[in-house]
């Protein structure tokens, strides 16, 4: 851009010269970098919105942690069986609403699907927030892991198993970037798997940790809004997930 804005300068520099009229080279300059000012301005707003929007790890969204919600993501999650559960049998949005029944906050599936592409169009209830699971892992105990016996702690065993790091992380709202937080469990909490569970878990009450890269968007305006994620792991896990948003 400022290139451009100097090869500009010079040109009509050299023409006002030509022309004797160097007393409205200012004002010439002027009316070309005040445009151009309030265009790149808008971006930088845009950019500024759209992050004040995003809930930071410190808050407590409707009295609960970011590591509470995550929580509740994945009690609704795996709450569905195999033939209608949003994470894996939502081909394009049309199973958006399925137990979407929080009063203030509407979850977004995203994919355990491997070198997938995924794009939904999905309609949100104005005033709620939204949150979308960026990149995640989550593991649990049963009774058939084989590393049951290798540690004392539960804990310790199921962070031993959930060890994977982020290598890429690209994420944008509106197509603005954003920063995703990362979540990682304090303590375990409570799952149940339905019979036909998508995990091919264990029917059943059992206990689980889980850590990863969240957004949590405060209600947006009525509209058309869009979220893309990237995301990369060190198992080579690769998520790739666009959601339409219509709010209304």
């Amino acid at each position: 851009m400022n290139q451009i804005y100097l090869r500009i300068c010079i040109k009509i520099t050299i023409v006002s010269l030509l022309i004797h009229n160097l007393k409205n080279l200012n004002l010439i300059c002027l009316s070309i970098v005040f445009p151009v000012f309030l265009f790149l301005m808008q971006f930088v707003n845009a950019s500024t919105n759209v992050s004040s929007y995003i809930f930071s790890l410190e808050s407590k969204p409707y009295g609960l942690t970011l590591e509470e919600w995550a929580t509740k993501w994945w009690q609704w999650a795996y709450s569905q069986p195999k033939g209608s559960n949003p994470l894996v049998d939502d081909i394009g949005g049309n199973l958006c609403k399925t137990g979407q029944d929080n009063e203030k906050v509407w979850y977004l599936a995203g994919s355990l699907a491997n070198y997938s592409e995924i794009k939904r169009s999905c309609t949100v209830p104005l005033e709620k927030a939204i949150l979308f699971p960026v990149i995640v892992a989550e593991c649990s105990i049963s009774n058939s892991n084989w590393w049951n016996n290798l540690f004392v702690n539960s804990m310790d065993k199921l962070w031993k198993v959930c060890n994977a790091q982020i290598v890429k992380l690209n994420t944008k709202v509106d197509n603005h970037s954003v920063n995703p937080i990362y979540v990682k469990s304090s303590k375990m909490f409570e799952l149940i798997f339905p019979h036909n569970n998508v995990k091919n878990a264990e029917t059943g009450k059992t206990q689980s940790v889980n850590k990863g890269y969240w957004l949590m968007i405060k209600p947006v305006s009525k509209g058309i809004h869009n979220i893309t994620s990237f995301a990369v792991d060190s198992h080579n896990f690769r998520s790739n997930v666009t959601y339409y948003l219509t709010v209304k």
